[in-house]
């Protein structure tokens, strides 16, 4: 029985991990992606591979019961929207002005601290933890499994692992049809990213003011 829940717990981590990290509005998947059309497949991995890290962190102290955390101390949360906006709209505007440049070719990567840089970005978005506090709520209202504070370790590196795959996933469909793409349109698409991002830290910082 032990097994089985360890599995389902696994399995559901993975699937959040892998599925959360689809969507092109955050900070990593611009990184990664503003990386990989400069053909630095390397070093984006090593980004989505920090962030990876990251992930199964705020995964596993969320499982353990980061919510009633919050709920007894509430300050956290406006700090956290405070500490997301800042980091959004910084990381927004740079990628709202970037430029796709040959500075380096394939073989040549320069971020060999891609790793180091994909786990403090998504470190320094603390809203992590609310998110998959959600998360772990949404498995807990599944009453697929019982909880038992042993699961976060294996809830946090299956979330890890499933951002991970995705990263893996993400950097090979660039590296495989990224020819297929003007310059102007790949410089477009991480500025538009950027721009999504700006709007995010906005948002982020309108909660802050409400909240504070």
């Amino acid at each position: 029985m032990r097994r089985m829940n360890t599995l389902i717990t696994s399995l559901v981590a993975f699937s959040f991990g892998f599925i959360g990290s689809m969507p092109l509005a955050g900070p990593i998947a611009v990184m990664v992606f503003s990386t990989s059309v400069r053909r630095h497949y390397g070093a984006a991995l090593r980004i989505g591979f920090g962030a990876a890290l990251a992930v199964s962190l705020y995964a596993a102290v969320a499982f353990w019961g980061f919510s009633t955390f919050l709920a007894k101390y509430p300050v956290i949360l406006p700090v956290s929207h405070g500490l997301s906006a800042g980091v959004l709209t910084v990381l927004g505007v740079h990628f709202a002005r970037w430029k796709l440049k040959d500075e380096a070719k394939p073989e040549q990567e320069p971020n060999r601290k891609g790793l180091l840089l994909g786990f403090t970005i998504a470190a320094l978005n603390p809203t992590l933890l609310a998110t998959w506090s959600t998360a772990v709520a949404f498995l807990y209202s599944l009453q697929l499994v019982s909880f038992s504070g042993l699961l976060a370790l294996p809830f946090g590196a299956a979330a890890g692992v499933g951002v991970a795959s995705w990263q893996v996933v993400f950097v090979g469909l660039i590296r495989r049809y990224e020819s297929h793409f003007p310059r102007h349109v790949l410089t477009w698409g991480v500025r538009v990213m950027g721009l999504l991002l700006i709007a995010g830290g906005v948002l982020a910082g309108i909660k802050f003011v409400q909240e504070v």
